[in-house]
Order: structure tokens, then C-alpha cells, then sequence
């Protein structure tokens, strides 16, 4: 190669490195904490140790034992030997009250005509019988039924058969017991194309049970093909269950900061989720990595590698909602220091494996609050320094922090910030009676989610590494804000405020791009109306900011300041759309659009429900304490009724929100929003309640 090409190669390639570095220095390439900071959490944390609690406490999905019903569980013995062992001393195991839980003892069956072989056995997978099966020792011939339906039904002859069916158990139980079954075999498989050996962990629930043998796909195809060709197959099917009692058992520590009476907090994963299900990511990654983040933030704390923050933390492991809803009810002090709640629900899928993400479902906008843009941040942060040119060696040094395990992937960080999502213990937390807001972090899609697929080997310690790192430098930077660390997440909340109003406006002008002329008064009230939405939540969630530092008049000037930007971010958006309305109406054909409100829409602009004390003071479950007849007064006691009421009443709690406000934020976040009238019936039912005033 001559001199002249070479030099010309090395310049284009200069560029092409330089281009590329400017690629991976993307607006989130900062870190709201102090970078040495951070780096002792990446540095001390491991992935490795968090995947190896999660061998020792789910190693396979197991039959629990008889005599972990009487003392405690193992997984609570775990936990809070490890924490102990790590010199957190006030470990320890809350009992909050007695359960009960069916238990399988023990299920076998076996193919007794025409050939005598074993079909499934509960003590080789625990998935095989359906939770709430009966005990029975039965003989009986096997009958294909297809899914069950009515008309695959008719005419056939169910008295004293076991059925095979590719439905769930569950679903078709009742129905064929009343036509004289005596039991059923289900192959039903949620991904039987990911996994055809996957078993789902179903159940049966019926007041007259008999019992369901679930086997995987591989092995149900073959006997309903054997069915098809008419070989008949009898078996015989033995089960042992029982009911057992047990305590709820939280276990918990407290990892105290510099000023006991400072806010906290709080850590919250579910150790169990009913006390037969075992599951790897689901949810003991949660839980192993809720270990490793309080033996990480206190061994830096010791060592005095991290300067203790002001503020406390408190880690909770709990049974999901049946846990975390009686500690709630029973630690109103705890939560009324409480500043918010991190959930950890299945945090260590390997992702590229399961082609999922790490997602951050923030709160809703009854509950706006900071937490969801420190936490953002920090996955934004996680992305951008752990690209997939980490692993080729490729990219700028400096843009390296590479958060990796010893036998974990070298992926690239996988993660997506998505709008609310419940079903989880945040959800106790963000409760209208709670009022602490929580935010739950989670990888899916998960290709084996409640099934007997759930084992270790699906985890991967990187990215349980990361997810412990994410939620310790996200509680971390709230506990220790003062001022100054105030000052940096309100910027940040302001930065991705103003992000967050430019992208509903950029939908919402590509749903009035697709609109008729007949259309087109709508879309353009919509498009309006959520920008007035999320306004309203940005002006909140700075001012979440200000309980921080609340004495700091630097910290009320600048947040003002913000809000103040926001407003003017809004109202330029607002002409934006303006301008597009009457761009849309030219090429239409029609006249410009003018919003008018209309006489109700006018009268709820004027009225601003508030939460009375007697929200608070009744805690979690708040809304059950409305009686059946009030609810039965205003039409809410049927299904459906209303289809955003705890959303609309958490939208009352600060008096900020006017009836017309409260349509516009549930417009603006969900698919489909209760008509003002029905918020305005349903507010007036809560003041009767003596929940909300005027």
C-alpha cells in the first residue's frame, strides 16, 4: 500500500473512531452520583455472589416439607443468616400473622394398560400437579377432549375417565367433573414453541376438586396421538395433598444513616410467591439481589469506602402482597418516614437468551414523584457505558465502566423505561392510603415466567450485577441528597419534563396527521389536553423534589425556575399543535378548530377534590373501607362501573386537581379514560365516605 493511502485510510478512520465516540456520548452519558461513589458500588457488588444465593435457596423447583410449615421457612433462615453474617445485626424475621397454603405430599402416574410405565412423579418435578389438586387413588381409563370446549364435548362419555387436554387444567376442571371425570391431564404450555418441555405453575380452584396431572408438551403430544389412533390407556393416578398452616414471615433489616430521625427508603422484593412455587428470576433474583445491595451498601459504609447518607434504608422480603399488606397496615410509622420504594421483581433473566429488557415501570401520575427520573437516570447511565463495543474493545476508553460478572454475559446493557405497569408489591406502596411512591424494576418479556423453565441456569450474573448496582445507586443518591445533590435530580426531572412533553406532543401530531376531517376536533383536543396532562405532572414531580432539602431557598428558587420552564415548554408545544390543527384543516378541506368547552366540562373546571386526613389515617386498603351500599348509592358496585378509580383518587390527594384536570391525566395515560361525569359521581361518592373534601 503506498504512503498516500495509507495516510488517507488513517484519517478516514480517525474520523470514523471519532464519529463513533461521539455516537456513545449520548445525552444520559452523565451520572447523577459521584463517580467514585459509583464506582465502589460496581466494584464491591457482585453478580456472581447474587446468582449463587440464588442456587442455594432455588437450586430446582422442590416439594416443601412438612417441617418448614411448623418453624420457619428456609428462605427466611437465608436471608437473615446472610445478613448477620455480613454484620447487619438487627436482621430478623417478622411474623405478621397465620396462613393457610395447600401442599402438594406427594402425586405419582403411571400407565397401567397396555403398557406399565411412569407417566409423571411429583418428587421428580413438583409442577406436575396442579396446585389445589385432591387427594386420590384412582384407576381409570384416559379420554381425549381437545381444549374442552363445549362442542368438542358433546356426545362423549367423561363418567369415571380421566380427561387429556392441551387447555389448562383449570380452565376446563369444573366442566368435566360435572359430566362425570374423575380427574384431569393437561399438557397446556404458555410458549410450547420456546420450550417443549415447560410446564406452567397452574392451579385448580373448585369447590369440588378432584385433581390435574400437568405434562409437558413433548410427552402430551405423544399421548394424545396415541388416543387419536384409538389405543385405550388406562392408569392409575395416586395423590396425597394437604392444607397446611403457617405464619407470614417478613424478613427485614435496617441499614441506618447519620440521622435517626431522617427520612428512609425502602427496599421490597417477594421471597415467595405462594409457598409451592420455587422460581429463579421469579422472584428469588429479586430477593438474592435485594441481599447483595444491603451487604454492599453496609460493607461500604464500614469500611468507609462510601460516606454514610443522612438518610436510612429498610429492606423488606416479603410474600408477595400476602407479605407486603399487613406490613404495611402494621408499620404506619415506618412509612410515614418513608420518602418512596424500589420493588425488585425478576431482575436477573439473561437477557439476549430470553430477548427481553430491563424495564423501570414508573409511578402513575397520582403518584408523581423524582424517584422515577433517579432511577432512569441510572439506566440510562448502566446503557451507555456498557454498549456492545465493550465487548470488541471498540469505542472511547473513557466512556468505559463496564459492569460485568465472572461467569456472567458480556451483553450489551438491554433496558426500556416504560409507563406504569402493577401486579406487584410497588403496588402496596403506591397505594392511595400508603402514598409512598414506588417504582418496580423488572426483565421481560420472560420466555419462562411461571413455569417449571424457572431454574438458575436462565439467570445471568451480569445482569443481576447491574440490577443490584441500578437499585443501590439509585436509593443511595436519594438518601444522601442534600442541596446540592437536590439541585442535580431536579435538573435532571426538568431535562427529561421537557423530553417527556415534546415526545406526547410528537404522538399526538401523528395521530392528528391520521385523522379525517370528521376527526380532527378531537385529536386536536386530545393533542391539547395532554399536553396540559403532563404539565401538570412535571410541575408536581418538581416539586416532589423540594422534601430533599426543605429549608434550602436555593433548592425553591431553582425548582421554580424549572417549573416555571416547563410551563413555557408546554405553551410553545401548544402553538406547535395549533399550527399543525390548522396545517391538517387547510389540506382537509375543513374550517381551523376552536376547543370550546362544554357547560360540564366548564363546572368541573371549577371543582378540586382534596384527601382528608382519614386517607392516611385508614392506610393500606383505604378503598375497601367504602361500604357496599355507598358503593351501591353512585352505581359502583358493579364490574366495570368505573374503570380508573384508585388512579382517580390518588389524583385528589394535594386539592391541585380539578375534576377536568383528572379526566385530562387519566386521558393522558391510559387507554381508555372514565367519562367526567363518572369521575364526578366517583368523588362525590369518596367526600360521602368522608375520604375527600371540596
Amino acid at each position: 500500500m503506498s504512503k498516500c493511502k495509507s495516510l488517507l485510510l488513517a484519517a478516514v478512520m480517525l474520523l470514523s473512531y471519532s464519529a463513533s465516540a461521539q455516537e456513545y456520548v449520548t445525552p444520559f452519558y452523565h451520572c447523577l452520583l459521584n463517580e467514585a461513589y459509583y464506582d465502589q458500588l460496581v466494584g464491591e457488588s457482585s453478580g456472581d455472589r447474587t446468582y449463587n444465593y440464588i442456587m442455594d435457596i432455588a437450586p430446582y423447583e422442590r416439594d416443601r416439607k412438612h417441617s418448614d410449615y411448623e418453624g420457619e421457612f428456609f428462605e427466611s433462615r437465608y436471608v437473615v443468616e446472610k445478613l448477620k453474617s455480613y454484620g447487619i445485626e438487627n436482621a430478623v424475621t417478622l411474623k405478621l400473622g397465620k396462613t393457610k397454603t395447600w401442599d402438594g405430599v406427594s402425586a405419582s402416574l403411571w400407565e397401567t394398560s397396555p403398557n406399565k410405565v411412569k407417566i409423571a412423579d411429583y418428587q421428580d418435578l413438583a409442577a406436575i400437579l396442579a396446585q389445589g389438586s385432591a387427594n386420590a387413588d384412582v384407576e381409570a381409563e384416559l379420554i381425549w377432549i381437545g381444549r374442552g370446549t363445549d362442542k368438542e364435548l358433546e356426545g362423549l362419555d367423561l363418567n369415571g375417565k380421566i380427561v387429556v387436554t392441551e387447555a389448562s387444567g383449570g380452565r376446563v376442571h369444573d366442566k368435566v367433573v360435572a359430566k362425570g371425570a374423575v380427574g384431569v391431564i393437561s399438557f397446556n404450555s404458555p410458549r410450547p414453541l420456546v420450550d417443549p418441555l415447560q410446564i406452567p405453575n397452574s392451579g385448580i380452584r373448585s369447590k369440588n376438586p378432584t385433581f390435574c396431572f400437568n405434562l409437558p408438551p413433548r410427552d402430551g403430544y405423544a399421548l394424545r396421538d396415541r388416543l387419536l389412533y384409538g389405543e385405550k390407556i388406562t392408569v392409575h393416578a395416586k395423590v396425597e395433598a394437604t392444607n397446611e398452616e403457617t405464619d407470614i414471615e417478613v424478613p427485614t433489616c435496617f441499614i441506618p444513616g447519620t440521622d435517626p430521625d431522617a427520612e428512609e427508603v425502602i427496599f421490597v422484593a417477594h421471597l415467595y410467591e405462594g409457598y409451592v412455587k420455587l422460581g429463579a428470576n421469579d422472584n428469588i433474583s429479586g430477593s438474592a439481589a435485594l441481599l447483595e445491595a444491603a451487604r454492599t451498601i453496609n460493607e461500604l459504609y464500614n469500611s468507609g469506602r462510601l460516606p454514610r447518607a443522612r438518610r436510612g434504608m429498610r429492606f423488606i422480603w416479603v410474600p408477595e402482597f400476602q407479605g407486603s399488606i399487613p406490613w404495611a397496615i402494621q408499620n404506619k410509622e415506618e412509612l410515614e418516614k418513608a420518602l418512596c420504594a424500589i420493588n425488585l421483581d425478576m431482575v436477573g433473566l439473561w437477557l439476549s437468551k430470553s430477548e427481553g429488557y430491563y424495564c423501570l415501570h414508573r409511578t402513575t401520575m397520582g403518584n408523581p414523584h423524582y424517584l422515577n427520573d433517579v432511577a432512569e437516570s441510572f439506566y440510562h447511565y448502566m446503557g451507555a457505558t456498557n454498549r456492545s463495543f465493550v465487548a470488541t474493545g471498540m469505542g472511547r476508553p473513557d466512556a468505559l465502566k463496564p459492569v460485568f460478572s465472572l461467569t456472567g454475559s458480556h451483553d450489551p446493557f438491554y433496558y426500556a423505561i416504560n409507563a406504569h405497569y402493577g401486579a406487584s408489591d410497588h403496588e402496596v406502596f403506591n397505594d392511595w392510603g400508603v402514598q409512598v411512591p414506588s417504582v418496580i424494576m423488572i426483565t421481560w418479556p420472560d420466555n419462562y415466567y411461571h413455569t417449571s423453565g424457572d431454574r438458575p441456569a436462565i439467570c445471568d450474573p451480569t445482569q443481576l450485577h447491574r440490577a443490584v448496582v441500578i437499585a443501590a445507586a439509585t436509593a443511595y443518591t436519594i438518601a444522601s441528597a442534600e442541596e446540592e445533590g437536590a439541585i442535580k435530580i431536579a435538573s435532571e426531572v426538568a431535562a427529561n419534563g421537557d423530553k417527556r412533553l415534546s415526545f406526547k406532543m410528537r404522538h399526538d401530531l401523528a395521530q392528528m396527521g391520521s385523522a379525517s376531517a370528521q376527526q380532527l376536533a378531537s385529536a386536536y383536543k386530545s393533542a391539547r389536553w395532554n399536553q396540559d396532562a403532563v404539565e401538570k405532572n412535571e410541575i408536581a414531580t418538581l416539586a416532589s423534589v423540594l422534601e430533599l432539602a426543605p429549608e434550602s431557598k436555593a433548592l425553591a428558587e431553582y425548582v421554580a425556575t424549572l417549573q416555571k420552564g416547563i410551563r413555557e415548554t408546554a405553551k410553545a408545544n401548544a402553538l406547535d399543535i395549533d399550527a399543525a390543527m390548522k396545517a391538517y384543516a387547510s389540506a382537509l378541506g375543513c374550517a381551523p378548530v376552536k376547543i370550546e368547552l362544554t357547560a360540564e366540562e366548564k363546572a368541573a373546571a371549577k371543582v378540586y377534590p382534596k384527601s382528608t386526613a382519614k386517607v392516611l389515617e385508614s392506610g393500606y386498603g383505604v378503598m375497601r373501607t367504602i361500604s357496599p351500599e355507598l358503593m351501591a348509592k353512585y352505581g359502583f358496585d358493579k364490574r366495570g362501573s368505573v374503570i380508573n378509580g384508585g388512579e382517580i383518587a390518588k389524583l385528589t390527594t394535594d386539592g391541585t386537581n380539578s375534576i377536568l384536570d383528572i379526566k385530562k391525566m387519566l386521558d393522558a395515560q391510559f387507554p381508555v379514560g372514565d367519562s367526567i361525569e363518572t369521575i364526578t359521581k366517583y368523588v362525590k361518592m369518596l367526600e360521602e365516605a368522608g375520604l375527600v373534601t371540596f
